[in-house]
């Protein structure tokens, strides 16, 4: 038995009895893929039983399924499937140099995810968290799910503002402030919505915490005290700082405030046709699963997403490989012969660093 054969049973056994979460499968178009992530499309299963008989019995690497629902999802070509509504798909994404660079950056993707989650779309979208779902993309991120039937049926333009609106393209911070008729610096305060008041927010967070980022002055604890009493009010004038040049000092904040993680192009939350991870398959390039996670904050991709197993496996390292915090590994070298437990294998063997020692 090849390699690839051992790692499809191991598949095929998670599929018997995984939780596959798909809501209206029916209304889905399915893609698969073996030596790319969708060799072919147009697929549909009419419920959930037959999709999974179609995992175990077939188990292709890859699984995606539409963001749309259709009338017809199987028919070709994708005009005459009948468009009729689509979830909304954030799909946030590390690009970093190397096979495994990525990894180091999972971890703090977390926060961007949990930002996006409460500041935009439940906070500024006002979509209530019964419809949104985080999921792990089983390899260099994550996908957001939202499924608020009021956003359902909106076109790709309108799609491609809301990421936008959450990158920030065209914020200008500086238009938030303006001198009253007593030449005093009114800007947002802490308790509004949207960009101002995460801008507030933001100041008083970094005046407490690194306050020479905007000015020595205030690291005197009086002066810092009274210039957020001030924000707080939306009066930003309690300082002795020029006002003037004011606002260009809070750039440190303002640099923050969008996620710039959101997948650059808004390709994935636009294309109306996109066909996305399925919830809870296994990723084909590190046999992690997409998993849907409840707490983003403790969820560990390389413990929480692995396949469960007590079994472990030998391998043969092809090539060097470098140590990865996030994997809980040291450093490997070519020919090095190692028994690793079976989710940490897999994952070496589908990275094309490691092979099955017989």
């Amino acid at each position: 038995m090849n390699d690839l054969q051992v790692v499809k049973e191991i598949f095929s056994e998670y599929y018997r009895t995984a939780k596959l979460v798909i809501p209206s499968v029916e209304q889905r178009e399915f893609g698969i893929g073996n030596r790319k992530k969708i060799d072919a499309r147009h697929l549909n299963f009419a419920n959930i039983s037959l999709f999974r008989t179609y995992l175990c019995n077939n188990t292709p690497m890859f699984v995606s399924h539409s963001t749309a629902y259709y009338e017809f999802p199987g028919t070709t070509p994708i005009q005459k499937k009948n468009w009729k509504c689509a979830d909304i798909v954030f799909d946030l994404d590390i690009h970093a140099e190397g096979k495994y660079g990525a990894y180091a950056g999972l971890e703090d993707m977390k926060h961007d995810v949990a930002r996006l989650v409460n500041d935009f779309i439940i906070n500024d979208f006002g979509i209530s968290k019964e419809h949104i779902t985080i999921n792990f993309s089983g390899n260099r991120g994550y996908h957001v799910h939202v499924r608020d039937p009021a956003y359902l049926p909106l076109r790709a333009e309108e799609r491609r503002e809301l990421v936008d609106y959450i990158m920030g393209q065209g914020l200008d911070y500086t238009k938030f402030f303006h001198f009253d008729d007593k030449k005093r610096l009114m800007g947002p305060s802490p308790d509004e919505g949207g960009y101002r008041g995460r801008l507030a927010r933001g100041t008083i967070k970094l005046l407490n915490e690194k306050p020479s980022k905007i000015s020595r002055k205030f690291s005197n604890e009086k002066d810092r005290e009274f210039f957020i009493s001030g924000i707080n009010e939306g009066n930003w004038s309690k300082t002795t700082l020029n006002l003037k040049d004011f606002t260009t000092r809070l750039e440190e904040v303002a640099k923050s405030l969008p996620i710039s993680s959101v997948d650059t192009d808004a390709g994935v939350t636009q294309d109306l046709s996109k066909l996305i991870r399925v919830p809870n398959t296994i990723h084909g390039d590190t046999g992690l699963i997409a998993l849907i996670v409840d707490d983003i904050e403790s969820f560990n991709p390389f413990k929480d997403a692995a396949i469960p197993s007590d079994k472990t496996m030998k391998i043969k390292f092809v090539e060097d490989v470098p140590e990865i915090p996030m994997v809980g590994t040291g450093v490997f070298k070519k020919d090095d012969v190692k028994e690793l437990p079976q989710a940490m294998a897999l994952f070496f063997i589908l990275k094309k660093s490691a092979k099955i020692e017989k």
